[in-house]
């Protein structure tokens, strides 16, 4: 039996920022309307919280729906 794996060498197109599961810090910013330190200010202040990745993954990534839930409590549009 032959077994068909996948080509990995194809590209995927890019997933919209706003269609992602998870978001990077430059996203969010850019999301917020601010520069990267205010949003990693914000993350400093407990506003907002990165994901915790398994692992050794050091990259701060936040959920969509969080961020869009705490722009939504404050009352705000970005």
């Amino acid at each position: 039996m032959t077994v068909a794996l996948s080509d990995h060498s194809r590209k995927t197109p890019a997933i919209p920022p706003d269609k992602r599961l998870l978001i990077d810090e430059e996203e969010l910013a850019e999301l917020l309307g601010v520069s990267k330190p205010t949003a990693r200010a914000w993350v400093a202040d407990g506003h907002l919280h990165p994901v915790e990745l398994p692992g050794s993954i050091r990259r701060n990534l936040y959920r969509l729906t969080d961020v869009e839930a705490w722009v939504a409590s404050r009352g705000v549009r970005p």
